[in-house]
Parts: structure tokens; C-alpha cells; sequence
């Protein structure tokens, strides 16, 4: 669930994927009767297929006034559909999306200005500022849950090779160096939100956005992609998504993967081995990560926003939605479930503790060209990976687009 989907998040990915609860296909909000809601949750995958089977069940126990219909659109369609189909004020009545596409869709003029129905929301006090979603003063959205990424790894192979996690990118490499060919060293998204799987590496060596440096960029491709070379990322990890990455590493052989707190639902049911997480490694400096968390906004052109945002509320904003998000492995917002039991367990102190070099995704400072710029790194991290461009010409390649996008 993020955003980048992650995932991130979708990825960030998103950054992450969930299982698809409803109908597939591209229903709208034509139907005055029914509130249809579209999401990019993936389908496929035991805890988050819970996940949404939990927000059928959740609209369902709230009683509301109108029946709910849940349409999965894949997330790199969705917010291409919503523009499209706001264009003929048609659309989904309430839908997701990862971030990364806000300014857009606020631009197309595709979502509803929703401050009414939120400042009426019983419970608005226990939902954090950062994590009401605004603009010009005006609320356009909300996200249920926080979401971050980190370095999970397998504790039975680490154990067995007398391997400590690594808190630093040269340990890391250590670690990779000691496991050799024995098992997958580490795995490493090629594919996915935006530059969501790059961006605690480029960041552990000092790249910014605000000041891309060609240089800064290079060192950290060169990291991964030496490690690549010496077959401690599979060359293939640069067709992967994150959702895939993961996939094999709770299959078991993988010593290391990069992956959101999302995907802990999925550690639970899937992995046969012990497993931690520990906070991407820092290099020459800290090892950022985005803080995200999947956007949930109503369509401008619903023809009933006050049972749009009641379909959100109670989803993603009502105590049973967000324990839901947290069995699935998604972290709440809400200020009353801060110490509730789940948030204790060691798996999520380590998120947390990772989101002490957290970063909006939306950077400030930038507009809807942070996209454009996120993109070019994005395709220099696959290309590295997949051994198609050297670190240098990549980092090169990415920079010169970087500042083309700023002028």
C-alpha cells in the first residue's frame, strides 16, 4: 500500500500490491446508487488479499447508504483513467494513488475539494497534519497510513554465515562479499514508482535534487552496480518490482532485499526463515527514505460527496481500517493507535526508526517537474543494474535530463 508503491509504491509502488477486492475492470461513477471506488491493489497475494477483503467488510459493518464497488485499475493506469474520465465528468467516485501524481490531478482538476466533509469528520483530531493533504489551503485528500522502506534480511543465513546487520554501506558490501555466490546477495527493484528504489542509495552519497551532481550520482551507481557485476544482485532484479523482489526473497535463498514495511503481512504468511529489518545502510551520508503512504481522494465529479468521503472515512480513516492497514504491514496515522500493541513489535521500530531520515515524497520546492526528474533516475538505476550503461554514463545521462526538466 503506498504509495510509491511506494508502491511506493507501487510502488511506491507502487511501491507495494495488494490484492484486488471487487470487480476488474474500469466501472464509474455513473451509478448514483453505488460508490465506486478504484485502487491498484495487485492481485494475487495472501495478506494483502485480506487487506481489501478487510475494506469490504469494514464499508459493509458501517452501514452506510449506498453499496460499494470496488474496481482494481492497474497502477500505472489509474491516474491516466482518472484524468481521462474526468475530462467527460465520469470517473470513480472515491479512488488511490501512490503521490507521485497529485499536482497532476489536481491540475486536471480531478479531485474534490473535500474540506466540509473533513472539518465535519468526528474524529479529525486524531489524524496528523502531515498527513492531511493539502493545497492552497484546501483539503484534497488523506492518507490512512504511513509507509517507508528499509533493508529486510534473511537472520538465518546471516546467522549461519556469523553475518551482523549492516548499518553502513561498506559493512553491506562486506556482508555481500562474505556471502558470494552461496546464496542472492541482496535484491534490488529495477522497476517501479518514480525513483523510489534508488533513492536511499543515491541519497547515502549525497545526491539532491536541488543540486544534482553527477558525481554523487555515479559513486552510488557504481556501488550497486559493482555489486551486480560480481552477481550479488541478479542481473534480472532490473525487470523486478518491488512486489516481485520480495516475492523471492520470503521464497527463502536471499540474503538481503530492499522492501516497505508493507510488505510484512506477506513476510508473516509467506517466509519459512527468521527475518529483521534494519534502516538502509547511510554511505558518505544518510540513507534517506520517502515517507508515503497511499492518497486516498474523491473524484471531483462524484455525484454524491458526502457518501464519497464517508466511504473514505470509513475505509481508511475509522480505527478498524487502519488495524487493518497494520495486520497488513502498513503503519497508522492515527494519533490513538500511536501505542497500540502492534506498533510495539521490533519489525516497526526498525520502519520507524528509518523514518528518522525521512523525506516528504513530494519534495518541497518542487512542482509537477519532479516527476520528469525523478524519471531519469529511475532509468539510470535499471540501466546500471541490468549492466545496459556504465555508472558514469548513467549518472551523466540522468543529470543532464535533471537539470533540462529545472530550467
Amino acid at each position: 500500500m503506498i504509495s510509491a508503491r511506494l508502491r511506493v509504491v507501487a510502488a511506491a509502488a507502487a511501491l507495494c500490491a495488494l490484492a484486488a477486492c471487487g470487480t476488474s475492470g474500469s466501472g464509474g461513477s455513473g451509478d448514483a446508487n453505488k460508490v465506486t471506488f478504484w485502487h491498484y491493489y495487485a492481485q494475487g497475494i495472501p495478506a494483502t488479499a485480506k487487506f481489501t477483503k478487510d475494506l469490504n467488510d469494514i464499508y459493509a459493518k458501517a452501514k452506510l447508504s449506498k453499496p460499494l464497488n470496488s474496481v482494481y485499475v492497474p497502477g500505472e493506469q489509474l491516474t491516466q483513467k482518472v484524468i481521462a474520465t474526468a475530462a467527460t465528468k465520469q470517473g470513480p467516485d472515491v479512488f488511490v494513488q501512490g503521490g507521485a501524481d497529485l499536482l497532476q490531478l489536481i491540475k486536471a482538476g480531478a479531485i474534490a475539494d473535500i474540506t466540509p466533509q473533513f472539518d465535519k469528520f468526528p474524529d479529525k483530531a486524531q489524524i496528523p497534519d502531515a498527513n492531511v493533504i493539502k493545497k492552497d489551503g484546501k483539503v484534497y485528500g488523506v492518507q490512512g497510513f504511513n509507509n517507508t522502506t528499509a533493508l529486510w534480511y534473511n537472520k538465518t543465513i546471516l546467522d549461519e554465515l556469523g553475518i551482523t546487520p549492516p548499518t553502513t554501506m561498506d559493512e553491506l558490501s562486506a556482508a555481500l562479499e562474505k556471502i558470494g555466490k552461496k546464496y542472492i546477495g541482496i535484491g534490488l527493484p529495477g522497476q517501479g514508482d518514480q525513483d523510489v528504489n534508488a533513492f536511499s542509495f543515491i541519497t547515502a552519497y549525497g545526491f539532491d535534487y536541488a543540486k544534482p551532481d553527477a558525481a554523487a550520482l555515479e559513486t552510488s551507481l557504481k556501488l550497486v552496480g559493482g555489486w551486480a557485476e560480481k552477481g550479488y544482485v541478479p542481473r534480472d532484479a532490473a525487470t523486478w518490482t518491488p512486489d516481485v523482489a520480495f516475492q523471492k526473497f520470503t521464497a527463502g535463498g536471499m540474503a538481503f532485499v530492499l522492501g516497505g514495511n508493507w510488505q510484512y503481512g506477506n513476510a508473516k504468511k509467506a517466509a519459512s526463515f527468521k527475518y529483521g529489518v534494519v534502516p538502509v545502510p547511510n554511505g558518505s551520508a544518510p540513507a534517506k527514505v520517502y515517507q508515503f503512504g497511499d492518497n486516498v481522494h474523491v473524484s471531483a465529479f462524484t455525484k454524491d460527496k458526502d457518501a464519497a468521503f464517508n466511504a473514505v472515512a470509513a475505509m481508511f480513516l475509522s480505527k478498524e481500517g487502519e488495524l487493518a492497514a497494520l495486520e497488513a504491514g502498513s503503519m497508522p496515522v492515527r494519533k490513538d493507535l500511536a501505542d497500540t500493541e502492534g506498533m510495539k513489535d521490533p519489525i516497526y521500530t526498525q520502519f520507524n526508526k528509518a523514518l528518522e531520515n525521512g523525506v516528504p515524497y513530494l519534495l518541497p520546492g518542487f512542482g509537477t517537474e519532479l516527476t520528469q526528474m525523478r524519471k531519469p533516475v529511475a532509468e539510470a538505476w535499471s540501466a546500471v543494474l541490468a549492466g545496459q550503461s556504465s555508472p558514469g554514463e548513467a549518472a551523466t545521462t540522468a543529470v543532464a535530463a535533471i537539470q533540462r526538466v529545472a530550467k
